[in-house]
């Protein structure tokens, strides 16, 4: 009797534990599907992801490496996007999440923005980011066409879409990790006017003074912005197509690592001993494309925050050759008064690190060609 007990009980044991097995490994497949990290050491990887119909091998977005500066013109650095990762998930996301959601709750104003008319180009973003995520990421992102609900597996959340979504934007955002821009032209002065957005993570600017007002405004503070790029912006927009997508990046640099940054960054304390432990590399994937349906163009900010410590001597150099390579009046824009000295001398020390290594590692191996003469 007793030992049919003992052997029930372990035949139960058993069944726990491959139940729990297989939901850890479930559990584990969507987490590694999901999150590609685009890190130094796993750009030159591939992940196999379902499209929702077959799979194919599909490559992980590369942050791509910082490079030296090639020229000294103000230019707008456009390349063709590769549309399968127009829109990026990666191991951030659950604490970005966490974050974009306390600010739409807590500070929606500021983050949030729909002029009137713009409902129908909101709604059209909301089917773009539905429609890329649930094939691009399948095993995060599911759509219900019988309810007209999206499910995020990854938050275990569902929202609203389609007609009866009363915030589109707002659903995009919480989505993805990008932010969302809708860029409308006015037809009095053919200048393209920000007209809806869902900015969480600004750099340097504040949302609720520059919604409904031109790219020229929205880039006045940058120096000489409006006399080499703003006609060459308005043209690029007008060919802009849905099949012309495009992409850009920025970089700024903060002696914080805060994401939500809306207003210039202020100088830290005098008291306060500033090294290159404090300094986070704010890069911005721009991208660029036209909504078929409503007209206007669609402009995303996916917004990556390294800290400087972690660049390798390539990356450090090509760091330092594009902040030497601004001209005095962007330096000040970009606030190297604060941080430049502290930034610069770091990035000389890796470099010159590096040259000391490479000549051991040469120096060694001619030893050991003489010797073996």
């Amino acid at each position: 009797m007793a030992t049919d007990v003992f052997a029930a009980l372990l035949l139960v044991i058993a069944i726990i534990v491959i139940y729990i097995t297989k939901y850890n490994s479930q559990q584990w497949k969507i987490f590694s599907n999901c999150h590609t990290i685009p890190s130094t050491k796993q750009r030159q990887t591939t992940v196999v992801e379902s499209t929702g119909l077959v799979h194919t091998t599909l490559k992980p977005f590369q942050l791509p490496t910082l490079k030296p500066r090639t020229s000294s013109h103000m230019a707008m650095g456009l390349k063709r996007l590769e549309e399968s990762n127009w829109l990026t998930i990666d191991k951030g996301y659950h604490s970005e999440h966490v974050l974009r959601a306390y600010m739409l709750e807590n500070a929606r104003p500021d983050v949030l923005q729909c002029l009137p008319n713009t409902e129908a180009a909101c709604h059209e973003v909301l089917d773009l980011v539905t429609s890329f995520l649930s094939k691009r990421f399948p095993e995060c992102f599911t759509i219900n066409h019988s309810t007209s609900t999206i499910f995020n597996h990854l938050t275990k959340e569902s929202h609203l879409i389609g007609a009866q979504c009363s915030n589109p934007m707002e659903v995009a955002a919480r989505l993805a990790m990008e932010d969302f821009n809708i860029l409308v032209k006015d037809p009095q002065s053919g200048e393209y006017t920000l007209m809806a957005s869902a900015t969480l993570f600004p750099a340097g600017w504040q949302l609720q003074e520059r919604i409904g007002t031109s790219m020229a405004n929205l880039h006045s503070p940058v120096p000489r912005w409006q006399e080499k790029l703003g006609s060459a912006v308005n043209r690029y927009f007008d060919h802009l197509s849905p099949r012309t997508c495009m992409e850009r990046y920025n970089l700024f640099i903060q002696t914080t690592n805060e994401l939500f940054q809306d207003g210039p960054e202020a100088p830290p304390p005098l008291a306060v001993l500033l090294t290159a432990e404090n300094i986070t590399v704010r890069r911005e994937r721009q991208t660029f494309t036209r909504l078929e349906q409503s007209g206007g163009v669609l402009f995303t900010v996916r917004t990556y925050m390294q800290p400087l410590i972690e660049l390798g001597a390539e990356e450090s150099e090509g760091l330092l050759s594009q902040i030497r390579g601004w001209d005095g009046e962007m330096q000040r824009y970009k606030g190297w008064d604060h941080w430049g000295t502290v930034v610069e001398q770091w990035c000389e020390r890796q470099i010159s690190q590096q040259r000391k290594d490479l000549y051991i590692v040469e120096d060694a191996t001619l030893r050991e060609r003489k010797l073996s003469v």
